[in-house]
């Protein structure tokens, strides 16, 4: 069969099979699976994959699945990793319900799978598997073995990637990350951070606030001073985009509905690129400190110590370091028809873990990042029947092929 023919043969079949890959979507949206809570949609892929003819399945503590389809040997192993854990489902009318929708909804073409989690990220997890099903079902014989790990926990911080990576030793020669690009390429993205600071005040009756100094106060003082003084100046940078910084809560203490509050914890969020280090970012913060300090007699306020990544946190897959990347990147445009534009996430994603261990990291997956963590949450029928031919094909150009059957 030649390779026209087997691309033909992959889309035929994921036409043809279309119903059967939207519904496995549909039930995967419809099994919730906020972080922690990951146990019964695990036992749903891991099910999946045995009916597929996954060659091992297997499901750890963490509820991580990971299943192998092994390959005939003498070739480059694929890895795809997708999570399996989604956000709270905040505002979301019906999060699990998993229906099919107009894209127009959400300003996009054609018809969307709807629910938390559909874009992050669990229609790449679905195709990947069904991937899987398809290479079986048309005797394709790869070279090297085709993984998945779905893994938990991705968004409390990726205990469920590093679990499978040091426990499981659950790898593979080239690593194919799922997180929603839109139908793009991401090979990177900047570095995470979070940093704290602890706003003292003087807590008394609320009744009386003369009485007192009011940490909550002093808390958005150091807060309108970040926005005015320190987000604006933040340098950008050529491959990974601007540094951002932003409040994401604020604890007061007591907590109490009758007393104003004696300290604040605020806490920030911070994606950096290589021109804005970790401690740059302290010692920004700690010049806003001490500038309010010297305009308010009253402002006491300290950063929280924290352990570090003191280095940059985010990662770039190199295509002249990685020549692999140059293949995945055409074998991408030969099911899409056209050349996909290549980039960066703007958010963090499991591939750091392996792209620190100094494996080839690939991004693609249906959906778009500007949907996930939103009460819009989808993700288009088209993209994600279309990731089931990438991911196949991927796997046929990075395995290497030994065979087709008839």
């Amino acid at each position: 069969m030649s390779e026209y023919q087997m691309l033909n043969a992959i889309s035929e079949y994921v036409d043809e099979h279309c119903e059967e890959a939207v519904s496995f979507l549909q039930e995967l949206v419809r099994t919730p699976s906020i972080s922690l809570n990951e146990a019964e949609v695990a036992q749903v892929i891991a099910d999946k994959m045995r009916w597929a003819g996954f060659d091992s399945v297997y499901v750890d503590s963490l509820h991580d699945v990971m299943g192998t389809i092994e390959g005939v040997g003498n070739g480059r192993s694929i890895l795809f990793n997708g999570h399996i854990d989604h956000v709270p489902v905040g505002d979301m009318v019906n999060p699990y319900s998993g229906e099919i929708t107009e894209g127009a909804m959400y300003g996009v073409d054609g018809k969307a799978v709807y629910g938390r989690g559909a874009s992050d990220m669990k229609a790449s997890v679905a195709a990947m598997v069904i991937a899987g099903s398809l290479l079986n079902d048309l005797g394709i014989k790869l070279a090297g073995d085709f993984k998945v790990a779905a893994v938990s926990q991705e968004e409390i911080g990726g205990a469920g990637t590093v679990a499978t990576i040091e426990q499981s030793q659950f790898l593979g020669d080239f690593v194919i990350i799922g997180e929603a690009t839109n139908m793009e390429v991401a090979l990177g993205h900047r570095g995470s951070t979070k940093a704290e600071v602890v706003v003292k005040g003087r807590s008394c009756h609320a009744s009386a606030p003369e009485r007192g100094i009011n940490a909550l106060y002093k808390a958005t003082d150091l807060i309108n001073k970040i926005r005015s003084d320190l987000v604006p100046n933040l340098p950008d940078h050529p491959l990974y985009g601007k540094t951002t910084l932003t409040a994401i809560r604020i604890l007061v203490k007591p907590d109490a509905s009758n007393v104003v509050p004696e300290e604040c914890l605020v806490t920030l969020d911070c994606r950096y690129n290589p021109n804005f280090s970790v401690q740059k970012l302290n010692e920004s913060i700690e010049e806003l400190i001490t500038c309010l300090k010297n305009e308010d007699d009253e402002f006491i306020a300290h950063i929280v110590p924290r352990e570090a990544r003191m280095h940059f946190s985010g990662y770039y897959t190199d295509p002249e370091e990685f020549p692999v990347i140059g293949k995945a990147i055409k074998a991408v445009s030969e099911v899409l028809g056209k050349g996909p534009k290549v980039g960066t996430w703007r958010f963090a994603t499991d591939g750091r873990f392996y792209a620190w261990r100094g494996l080839p990291v690939f991004g693609f997956g249906p959906g778009e990042e500007r949907f996930a963590h939103t009460h819009q949450d989808h993700v288009r029928i088209e993209d994600y029947l279309n990731s089931v031919k990438v991911y196949t094909w991927l796997a046929c150009t990075i395995c290497g092929l030994s065979g087709v059957g008839s």
